[in-house]
């Protein structure tokens, strides 16, 4: 498992959390039905109070000190039965790797579980509160950045004591290999032949696994990684040229590296630089 958790870790090195929403509640009433979320993740630590949580035909109880993380997607109730008080400290946020590789699903993550250092957690999530509301001041904002990871991180820490433990086959590890290996060296272009051979297993079961396991196919990952490093490079380097980028990236020509870039962005590489420059002034 040594090689499955340093790919693991490899993937969180690289990974942004961008956080959307967040706030403390307080609640006497609550019927949330057949609510989903497009593609945020939800986590809410319920400091007291007592909810129910419905997931397909399964019904959890919601005690004091208990996480429920619902991925986007999930169809869920969440609701009270009795007018007793309810604090709730919650948070809508991505995990993803270059924008475009959600990380998480590969955790097990449970949808309710207990959290043991509340008392810890809780002073964490009052210190995240607080630090936003100044970031207009640059240690501020670091110091909000740094709580909303410390928060993340407790979450986490504990949601992994209780996810299966089941061994990942070798199969599994090479496609996690590979996922590692597009997401360090996106200039790098693999053919799907190639990756076949390295893994001794067709290219048709390849390219269906892979997608199954990450929601792109290999191809599909690979230009939409390159993409978004493009994306950073045209901001990072003004003066860096649209031709030396695509080379960079091993795009035989540029012509090739616009029309992909135009197809996944919506503009060509100048447009892109030219308009998020505006915006940064």
């Amino acid at each position: 498992m040594k090689i499955v958790n340093q790919h693991l870790i490899n993937l969180l090195q690289h990974a942004e959390l961008n956080i959307t929403d967040f706030a403390i509640h307080s609640r006497t009433d609550m019927n949330i039905r057949n609510r989903t979320f497009a593609s945020e993740y939800v986590m809410s630590y319920h400091k007291s109070g007592k909810a129910k949580l419905r997931i397909g035909e399964e019904i959890y109880d919601v005690l004091p000190g208990t996480v429920i993380f619902i991925p986007p997607h999930l169809i869920h109730d969440i609701y009270k039965e009795t007018d007793e008080e309810a604090i709730i400290l919650w948070w809508h946020f991505t995990y993803k790797v270059e924008r475009v590789l959600d990380v998480l699903p590969l955790f097990n993550i449970p949808y309710i579980y207990e959290l043991k250092q509340t008392e810890r957690f809780e002073t964490v999530f009052d210190q995240f509160m607080a630090s936003k509301q100044n970031t207009s001041a640059l240690p501020a904002t670091i110091l909000h950045k740094a709580k909303s990871l410390e928060l993340l991180y407790f979450l986490l820490d504990e949601a992994l004591g209780y996810r299966d433990s089941k061994e990942i086959s070798p199969a599994q590890q090479s496609f996690l290999g590979l996922l590692c290996q597009m997401i360090q060296h996106p200039e790098k272009s693999l053919s799907l032949t190639d990756m076949a051979e390295n893994m001794h297993l067709n290219t048709a079961y390849v390219s269906s696994r892979f997608k199954e396991l990450y929601g792109k196919s290999p191809i599909g990952m690979q230009r939409r990684l390159r993409i978004e490093r493009a994306k950073a490079l045209l901001i990072s380097d003004q003066e860096m040229s649209v031709t030396r980028i695509a080379e960079l990236l091993h795009f035989k020509e540029v012509t090739n590296f616009t029309r992909l870039f135009k197809k996944y962005v919506g503009m060509a590489p100048l447009q892109y630089r030219q308009l998020n420059l505006r915006s940064l002034t």
